[in-house]
């Protein structure tokens, strides 16, 4: 079967990260269709309005919007009409619900969600504190943390923890390094959810070894050794185990999947703790 063309235009009055984030969550449904983007941001004037028009007169396809202003989503929405172009506001139907649930007209600021506010300013530091927790530094320090990820070299925990620190959480991790007993006294009074990461010990070894190939290392005989590693896994699970820690094998999973995995996890644990 042809792959089939497709020309979207992706047309937001802000960074245009929320459309063009559901366009890719919709066309992963698609994987053979051959998709050109065509990205419109901080389409806020009637001057970038025809430029945009202009460039979808050029390349006829599709149009999806994340547009606050109503005058200017009818304006676009009238356009396509007359144009024969489909188009589609991907927030209308959830911002009506909510109107309608909550009895509140919406704002109609554009980025909203990106505002300056207590929330930015919150995932700032949740950031920082990342950063500053970041593979098994200031463990003294844990009584802000929210997550603590646990786990063998290799298992995703710094990436996996940035992402969840952009979505406002706290997270510190350590790296398990064979021989050396985990510091579980940083644990002592604090009631704080932990979770492990696995992976599987053959992906693990062809990992490493492209990470010691990449930093030169030709010393470390056994970082990539899979019997090295098997036994590394084992430990790791005997702790998490004993801990009573949940367990997440992160062979399969992207990051996003990881850091979803997480937040379901920790949900769970703070509701059944409430």
């Amino acid at each position: 079967m042809a792959r089939q063309e497709l020309h979207i235009h992706l047309v937001s009055d802000s960074t245009g990260e929320t459309v063009h984030q559901i366009t890719r969550a919709c066309l992963a449904q698609f994987p053979d269709a051959d998709v050109t983007e065509h990205v419109w941001t901080l389409v806020r004037t009637d001057e970038h309005l025809e430029l945009m028009f202009t460039g979808l007169m050029r390349n006829p396809g599709i149009l999806l919007m994340s547009i606050i202003d109503k005058d200017m989503r009818d304006k676009i929405e009238a356009r396509c009409k007359k144009m024969g172009i489909p188009a589609v506001s991907v927030l209308d139907s959830v911002v009506n619900l909510l109107a309608s649930v909550l009895g509140q007209a919406q704002q109609n600021l554009p980025g909203g969600q990106r505002q300056i506010n207590s929330a930015y300013f919150a995932r700032v530091a949740a950031v920082d504190f990342a950063v500053s927790h970041d593979d098994g530094m200031n463990m003294g320090n844990l009584a802000e943390a929210d997550i603590l990820i646990v786990g063998i070299s290799r298992t995703s925990k710094t990436p996996t923890s940035m992402y969840l620190a952009h979505r406002g959480y706290k997270v510190a991790n350590y790296a398990l390094v064979p021989g050396v007993p985990f510091p579980a006294h940083y644990l002592d009074g604090l009631d704080l959810f932990t979770v492990g990461l696995t992976n599987d010990p053959k992906r693990l070894s062809a990992i490493r070894k492209t990470r010691q190939i990449a930093m030169l290392d030709n010393e470390n005989k056994t970082y990539a050794d899979i019997g090295a590693i098997e036994e590394e896994a084992k430990e790791a699970r005997r702790l998490f185990n004993r801990s009573g820690w949940p367990v997440i094998d992160v062979t399969r999973r992207s990051v996003e999947e990881t850091a979803a995995a997480i937040i379901q996890l920790h949900t769970n644990w703070r509701e059944s703790n409430a």
